[in-house]
């Protein structure tokens, strides 16, 4: 990226050195060192709507008068008093570099602080009020599946393209369509409010045991409330699925965030549901992608293989997860 281009939006001193951090699936991520402080530049990809990068932004925004015990990515205004750029075409956010480390999945007391502090941050989110415009949208529902997708499309046309058994199209399409069955019955019955919905480790910085930052709001929106934990209990044992050490990590995200925030019976009870829900988005996300040009055929396999691995822990350990949930 031109670094005269960034000097022209943003009146910092000289000198700035820039640097990569990571090239993500959804948007490049550099630093910027300046004789004033770090900062994190972040490029989005071109196929991501402005007004749901203006969403996320006004979030960020109504956070930041929030009484928050951890830091979230606070935008800096450009020279001319917007919150993001256009250099090139492609839109960039500027916003004070966050210090902090991600959080080890087998430190219980890392995993409680981040389960107190996903509570926390979906407690003030209900204080957070961004009025939705023409300008200004976040991602749908996670039960639009179509719009997850960027525009209807044929599942079974596309998982026919891909290098995977009739075995595992076949799975695949039975999940797809079940949780399309029984979504709308969630959204009848539980409630909803503004969540992040991408809460893993890769968005969390500890110091210590204590959370000290929580990143990328990117997908943040109005959603079943009980959502944002059933992602983060979805990829917390990322490496740790089937070896029987899952259970404390899920029963310590858990018991962290039910501390501070009390689930119905219901929202408890549809937590298996809810799994296949974010699962499901996710695939009708990627979907979307591949045709786009934006996934590899390997890169859905993988994906779908990922998937389906989860679904078999589900089917396999429903009585026993159901058994933890009541022990909450």
């Amino acid at each position: 990226m031109n670094l005269n281009e960034l000097r022209g939006m943003w009146s910092l001193p000289d000198p700035w050195r820039i640097r990569p951090i990571t090239q993500g699936d959804n948007n490049l991520t550099q630093v910027i060192d300046t004789p004033v402080g770090k900062y994190v530049l972040r490029a989005y990809r071109r196929d991501r709507a402005l007004e749901q990068i203006r969403y996320e932004l006004h979030v960020l925004r109504g956070l930041r008068e929030k009484d928050l015990p951890f830091h979230v990515p606070v935008p800096v205004p450009t020279a001319t008093g917007e919150l993001f750029a256009v250099l090139s075409g492609t839109i960039v956010t500027l916003s004070l570099w966050l210090s902090g480390s991600l959080p080890q999945e087998d430190q219980p007391e890392q995993t409680i602080a981040a389960g107190r502090a996903l509570a926390k941050l979906g407690e003030a989110l209900t204080g957070v009020q961004v009025e939705i415009t023409s300008e200004v949208a976040p991602f749908p529902p996670s039960s639009d599946f179509e719009a997850w997708a960027g525009g209807p499309i044929d599942p079974a046309q596309i998982l026919g393209e891909l290098p995977i058994t009739d075995d595992t199209r076949k799975r695949t399409l039975d999940l797809l369509e079940e949780t399309q069955r029984s979504t709308p019955a969630l959204y009848r019955a539980l409630p909803t409010q503004i969540i992040h919905r991408d809460y893993d480790q890769s968005n969390i910085l500890m110091e210590g045991n204590t959370v000290a930052g929580i990143l990328d709001f990117e997908f943040c929106g109005r959603d079943l409330r009980v959502l944002d934990l059933a992602y983060a209990l979805s990829k917390w044992p990322d490496n740790f699925w089937n070896t029987g050490k899952e259970w404390e990590i899920l029963d310590s995200f858990a018991r962290g965030y039910l501390q501070r925030q009390r689930l119905t019976p219901e929202e408890l009870e549809s937590l298996p549901r809810v799994l296949r829900l974010r699962a499901t988005t996710s695939l009708f996300f990627r979907l979307g992608r591949y045709l786009r040009g934006l996934e590899t055929q390997e890169s859905m396999r993988e994906r779908i293989q990922e998937t389906l691995s989860d679904e078999t822990w589900l089917q396999m350990n429903m009585e026993k997860l159901l058994g933890h949930i009541h022990s909450w």
